[in-house]
Formats: structure tokens, sequence, C-alpha cells
């Protein structure tokens, strides 16, 4: 999980001393008690560990300290442990046990395996325990980055390998650091105040913790049926439960069943979901004797690739293509009057969801209003009502899946797609192969594959710091430019005479006219001259002159809006070009003025130039805004 920017809230769960048990409010069912701090970073989107996940977590241990007594010392039986995101350079997660944070478990790309670093905790837990790897020094603090020598640590266990963890205690056998070993010292690479194990011996169960906070999850499901019933009333159209397989939209399925009974749920196959998911998806349909509306990408993800190439966290075609485009579609047909759709989303899950609010219009989506009943919950929240419920959720999170969707989504993380190969090897090879493929042609290494450096079109800072670890150069702006299918080989801008700018450009491929002429009118008025190969759009930005050969020329009155036309050419190319019929522009368009037959043609009489399909044309999107990145590094500002 990666955070653009910092989080400003925080999850307001806590910790019942007495039971050992996480609380969804102060207060404890079973004991009475008011429950303390968990010490867990924001947001606290903190979620169960199943069994797949507690066996990873004790093997990550094992393997960090040579011993697989202390793991299960760390990670004792009957015990409540709980896994909250954070953000490092590939999945990680905080481990909680008895409310605090013991250490990171994450995935450690370059190794390829599970690692785990002990935290100011767990480095206390160690220390007491004298297992593990652990050094006791002389002096009562150390510094950041400070290189113990081996030869001053007063007692403890030093690992032989360079790169392993140990916890450093003090003179007064607090735990103030941890260290790795680098040749014959030990590094420091995080430290704190002295601290003392806060370990209890008090046994827990997910039963317990459901016993514990049941008040509170039959209160939060009281406010979930009630904002359903008065959103179903408020908003007066058909509704539909949004029903992706995953164990939010889960709850929202059942919490919608207790306030309105029977309702149909939507369920959008994008092409590239795992057969686990489809197949679960068809089960709940019949368990619960639901109808079930199924939208489908078909194979547009596989075609659209040979066009757009790699998705990516900052190039998401596949959305539109796969999610949106069929939804808006079969919502169109089954509701032309407009829906109401119930969504598990949650403000927790991202920066940008804790921003949005509970109901909402998505405008990729015409006429269909969304609504959460969940949008206040934590994924504990979620499961601790789910395990009430002793509803059956999706088998993937219990094989080791903290999310559901794509298999191949560039927001998953090296570890997913790793167990992604490892329970279906053949939908993972044949994506890596046509990853490689592409690859090799554009002149990447084998590392941008096998690094995932392909989920990016810029590659941010941690991924930088991956690839230098690995001795792989990369420049930013080429492997961003080089997505795109289309080059602008030449770009320049002058003053021919006084009141006037031009741009002219030169892309490196040829254009069909036919297909420009049709779309055009979008952005002025359209004149095709057949005989030189060339069309004329007029608008009142400014004259474009668009040729065969791929020569752009635009003439306004002034700089801006002479490039800001010369952006809606080359978004209008764009979509001439790499049009794959998808429909967004068909879905979005106000008035009906876009017909698809081949290529897509705009009614002259029935457009209004509202610009509404040129902002939801994958084409005009991604691989136009590319272009337009070219423009700029030329040193244009469209």
């Amino acid at each position: 999980m990666r955070k653009t920017s910092k989080w400003t809230i925080k999850a307001d769960l806590k910790w019942c001393r007495n039971c050992n048990i996480p609380l969804l409010s102060p207060k404890c069912d079973l004991c009475g008690d008011v429950g303390g701090k968990i010490h867990a970073s924001p947001p606290l989107d903190a979620r169960p560990a199943f069994e797949r996940d507690i066996q990873r977590i004790r093997k990550s241990i094992a393997e960090e300290f040579d011993d697989w007594k202390i793991a299960f010392m760390l990670i004792p039986k009957r015990k409540v442990v709980l896994l909250n995101k954070i953000t490092y350079v590939d999945q990680a997660d905080e481990v909680i046990v008895d409310g605090w944070t013991i250490g990171h478990c994450y995935y450690d790309p370059i190794k390829s395996r599970w690692r785990f670093k002990p935290v100011a905790e767990g480095c206390a837990r160690i220390i007491e325990f004298n297992r593990g790897y652990w050094a006791q020094i002389k002096n009562s603090k150390v510094n950041l980055w400070e290189k113990i020598p081996i030869s001053d640590i007063k007692r403890g266990e030093i690992p032989q390998e360079d790169g392993k963890f140990t916890a450093i205690a003090n003179r007064a056998g607090s735990s103030i650091a941890v260290a790795v070993r680098e040749g014959d010292y030990l590094k420091v690479i995080k430290v704190w105040r002295p601290q003392k194990s806060h370990r209890k011996d008090i046994k827990s169960t997910i039963d317990d913790a459901i016993n514990g906070n049941r008040s509170q999850i039959t209160r939060m499901e009281k406010r979930a049926i009630a904002f359903i019933r008065e959103v179903k009333e408020r908003i007066g159209k058909p509704t539909v439960v949004s029903f992706s397989g995953g164990k939010d939209s889960l709850a929202t399925l059942l919490l919608t069943l207790e306030a309105l009974g029977s309702i149909p749920i939507m369920f959008n196959d994008t092409g590239i979901e795992m057969p686990e998911t489809v197949n679960y998806v068809k089960q709940v349909a019949d368990e619960y004797e639901l109808k079930l509306i199924e939208a489908s990408a078909g194979d547009a993800f596989w075609k659209s690739f040979e066009v757009y190439g790699p998705p990516a966290r900052d190039y998401r075609w596949c959305c539109k293509i796969c999610k949106l485009v069929p939804i808006a579609t079969t919502m169109k047909k089954q509701f032309p009057n407009g829906s109401l759709n119930l969504v598990g989303q949650r403000r927790y899950e991202s920066i940008a969801r804790s921003r949005s609010p509970s109901v909402w219009k998505n405008k990729w989506v015409p006429g269909v209003i969304g609504a959460s009943p969940i949008m206040d919950w934590t994924a504990l929240h979620v499961w601790l009502y789910l395990m009430w419920k002793k509803a059956k959720a999706n088998p993937l999170y219990h094989i080791g899946f903290d999310r559901i969707g794509c298999w191949l989504c560039p927001s998953c993380e090296i570890a997913e797609f790793k167990l992604v190969e490892e329970i279906h090897p053949s939908l993972w090879s044949k994506w890596e192969r046509k990853l490689s493929s592409w690859a090799k042609s554009k002149g990447f290494p084998e590392e941008w594959v096998k690094y995932g450096f392909w989920r990016w079109q810029k590659i941010p800072g941690d991924q930088l710091k991956l690839a230098n670890k690995i001795g792989l150069q990369i420049s930013i702006n080429e492997y961003k430019l080089q997505r795109a299918p289309t080059k602008i080989l030449k770009v320049k801008g002058f003053e021919p005479c006084a009141g006037s700018y031009t741009i002219e450009g030169i892309l490196d491929t040829n254009i069909d006219i036919k297909k420009v002429s049709a779309i055009a009118p979008i952005i002025g008025e359209v004149k095709a001259q057949t005989n030189l190969a060339l069309v004329v759009i007029k608008s009142e930005k400014g004259e474009a002159i668009i040729n065969s050969t791929g020569r752009i020329s635009v003439t306004s009155n002034n700089e801006n809006s002479a490039e800001s036309l010369f952006s809606e050419a080359l978004k209008i190319i764009s979509r001439s070009l790499y049009c794959t019929l998808c429909g967004s522009c068909i879905n979005t368009c106000p008035t009906g003025a876009i017909s698809l037959n081949k290529i897509p043609k705009v009614n002259i009489k029935k457009c209004i130039r509202c610009g509404k399909c040129q902002e939801a044309c994958p084409a005009s999107s991604y691989i136009g805004k590319l272009l337009v990145s070219q423009l700029k590094l030329a040193g244009s500002k469209p």
C-alpha cells in the first residue's frame, strides 16, 4: 500500500486490557471496562490476521532470527492478532499483539520473501525472552545510524549474516533501538525512548472479540439500515447493490437485505477477475436467491493492451475500459431512468475515499447515484460484522489475499502477484509473457517486469531507491513517454506576424483524415480537403490544420489559445488512431450525438460541444495526455 500524502484521520479503535481484545467503541461488553489506545499508525484500518497470515508472520520471524521458538513467543496461540497496512516499498503490515505493534511484516522484492522487522515493543519482548537476535550495550542510549562495534556488546545473541535485524537494549535492559548486522558492526536504523515489554498472558479469540463488541456491532448495523432506508426513500429510484465479491460489498449486501429485503446485485466481470471471485459471486446470488445483473468487459483488456500497453497506477486506462464502460452500458440498459447503487466504500481505504461523501454522483456512470452505508467502518468493523452474521466471505481472503479485485491490477504489490502466480501459474505466465514482449519492444530491461516498475508512468521515490539498489538507472520522462504508441517528432511555436501565434508539430505516424473529420466537430467547424489530404478545424480559439502525413499546424491570436487548441487536436487525433469502440463516448454524451460504426461519428446537429466525450474517451484521456506531456517537454505549455 502506498499513500501519496499523509493521513489526516485515524480510526478510534481501542483495546481492552482485561480481555485482550480490540474494541470498536470505548467500552467492552465482556468486562465493562474502558479500553485503552491501540499503538499503531493511521488510518488504523486494521483487520484480523487469519491462519494463513499467522503462518506467514511466524515464518518471517523464524527466518529473520533463525529461531522458531521466538516466532511462537511473539505470535502465541490463542491471541487476537491484528494487521494494519503501512507504506513500504511493497506490501507491509504492522503486526498488533496485546494492543501494541510488535513489528512490521513486509515483502522484500529483492530477496523475494517476507521479512519481519521488530519495532520498540517487539524488541522489548525479544530482549525479555532472551531469544532471537538481541544485544545489550554499556550505554543508556544510541544515535540513529550509529555503528556499534560488536566487540562492545555487553551480552546478547548476534546474527552471523549481514542485514539481519537485532534488538538493542541499553544498560538497564530496556529496548532502545533496532539495528542490522554490517560487517563487524551493528548499524542502528531506528531509535526510540527506553521501553519495557507490555506483554499480557491473557488468551483471547475472535469469538471473544465479537462478544466484547456485540452492542456496538448491533448499533452500527441499525445506523446503516436506517441510512439505506432514508437514502432509498429520498432518491426514489430502483436500487441495486454493487457486488464485487469482496468483504465490503458483502457487508453492504447483508445490511441491504435487512433494510429492504430481496434486491438485485450487480457484478462487473472485468475479464481479469480471479476465477474464485467469479464463482463466489454466483454462489452468493444463489444462496440468497437474488437476481444477478452481470456487466462484462469480455476480452476488452487484452485487446486494449495492444493499443495502450500495460496499465499503471497513474495510467489506469483499464478502469475506464474494463469497469466504467461496461457498468455504464449495463446500468443504462437495465435502468434507463437512473438507479441508486449501494456500494461497499469506506473512508479508511484510501486518502481519496476519506474525502468522499456517503452519497455521490459518478460522472462516468450517468444516471447512477452511489451511496455507502459503511463509509465510516474500518476493516475490523466489517470483519467482526461478517463473523457475527456467520457470513461466508470470498475464499481468497483465507489463502492470503488482503484485497479482492483484478489479479493483475497495477495497484497490487509484488507480494500479491507472487500469490497469484502460486495459485494460478497459467494466468500469471500469460501476463508475464505479454509484459516481457512489450518491455522488449520498448527497450526496457527485464527488471522492469521482474520488479514491477511497469506499475507506474512516473516512478515514485521508493521505487527509484529500489531500482538503484539493483543497479538499474531509470529516466522518469523516458519511461513515461515510451508508453505512448505515437510520438511527436518535432514541435515549435512562433509569431509569424503581429497579433497571431502559430504552433507546428509532426507526429511519427500517418493520420486518417476521414476518421478525424468524423470526430472533430466536437471542437469546431470542420472542412475536409481530401484532394490535399488534410482537414481544417475552425473554433473560437483559432484554426487547426491536420495533414494525413502527421503534420499539425495551429494558429490563434494568442499563445495560450494556440496551445489549448493544439492539445485538443492531439486528443482528437488520438481518438481517431486508437479508438477501440468501447462506447464510453456514447454513454456520456448528453444529447446522443455520437454513433459507433467501425469509427465514432459526431452528429453536427446534435453536438453541443460540451467536451464530455473527449474527457470520457480512454484514448483521449491517456494517449492524448501523453502526447500533451511531450509538448511540455518540448518547451510548450498545453
